[in-house]
């Protein structure tokens, strides 16, 4: 497999920074064909709708099999959050026997909240002898993989705290509605109760894959709790102002309990403008135990740019996996690759 044929399964924020990563900067695969819903995008060229430098032949579709028909290796996954919301692609893309990699949040370890729908994608997947995988930056990265290797330095674990702060800025206006940004505080607590508003979707799984690879489990779900910060001025956004009194951003955060005891806290700051409210952009990872760990990230990788680089640099390490559903921590660990890809095919030159 000297070339690797790519479909794209969404052009909205994340999807237009994979394309243009893909286009710009990567070698060794050819997109073969792009699809989104956003009317405006359907029928022009890709390079065109993502802002690429690089020219592309593809023109954008309305119609995932217009992109399924043209025979994709791999898809590359950018919709929705929730396994339900995007079972039916998945299970298309199956059919067509493409691989896929996902920044659907629930997909990265989609055993935690709908275990019977995971195993149909897991027999189906296996079935067609292709490989699902569910990633990103958080989850897929920061909160999983990327600190289960940090514990491979480690003697024992007393317990494990972790900290993100996020810019929200460059998110556009659904994405901010979906997350909990420009609500009053009744609105934000009452949507969070009932399911309305979801926060940032990938702790529960984050801290599942953890607790997996440490061969330990939860002793009770997964406890959430939501923090809103309000705007005490007007907040500019890309589509308009957040106003005075709603949400510019909010703490959430997340308890895993094993071993009968606080096991994983973690904690999660999105935020329009956090460096000028006191939040500086740092991610860190605290291990306590006879060998600790102190992992900090100055400034934290951008969610948009980060989570794009982790699913296209996974297509190595999602072609050389076994089929099935699989959990990052089980594949080879991804990096960015910067030449070919013919070692794919056995080339060791």
């Amino acid at each position: 497999m000297s070339v690797v044929k790519v479909g794209l399964v969404g052009l909205g924020t994340i999807g237009t920074h994979i394309a243009r990563l893909l286009l710009d900067h990567r070698q060794g695969i050819e997109i073969v064909g792009a699809f989104t819903l956003e009317s405006e995008s359907v029928g022009r060229s890709l390079s065109d709708v993502v802002g690429a430098a690089t020219a592309s032949t593809v023109s954008v579709s309305d119609q995932l099999s217009d992109v399924l028909a043209t025979g994709p290796d791999i898809v590359l996954h950018a919709t929705q959050s929730f396994l339900e919301d995007v079972a039916d692609q998945i299970f298309a893309c199956i059919a067509a026997g493409a691989n896929v990699i996902s920044c659907a949040e629930e997909l990265a370890y989609p055993q935690r909240r709908n275990p019977a729908l995971a195993m149909k994608l897991d027999d189906a997947a296996k079935e067609a002898g292709v490989t699902i995988v569910g990633s990103g930056v958080n989850p897929g990265f920061l909160f999983d993989s990327f600190l289960a290797k940090a514990t491979s330095i480690c003697w024992d674990i007393q317990s494990i705290s972790g900290r993100r702060v996020v810019d929200v800025s460059g998110f556009g206006e659904a994405i901010h509605r979906r997350l909990g940004i420009g609500y009053p505080a009744n609105e934000f607590l009452a949507g969070h109760e009932n399911g309305t508003i979801a926060g940032h979707v990938g702790f529960p799984e984050s801290i599942a894959i953890v607790l997996r690879t440490l061969g330990l489990a939860l002793d009770e779900p997964v406890e959430e709790s939501f923090e809103p910060l309000i705007a005490t001025e007007s907040v500019e956004t890309r589509y308009g102002a957040v106003d005075a009194g709603t949400t510019e951003g909010f703490i959430q955060r997340a308890v895993g309990r094993a071993r009968g005891e606080d096991f994983i806290r973690l904690e999660l700051v999105l935020h329009l403008q956090p460096e000028a409210r006191g939040f500086p952009l740092m991610d860190t990872i605290t291990i306590s135990g006879e060998q600790p760990v102190n992992l900090s990230l100055t400034p934290g990788p951008s969610a948009l740019l980060s989570t794009s680089a982790n699913i296209v640099n996974s297509i190595p390490s999602v072609l050389m996996a076994p089929p099935g559903v699989q959990v990052v921590t089980d594949l080879r660990p991804p990096a960015a690759w910067l030449g070919g890809l013919g070692y794919l095919a056995g080339d060791r030159s």
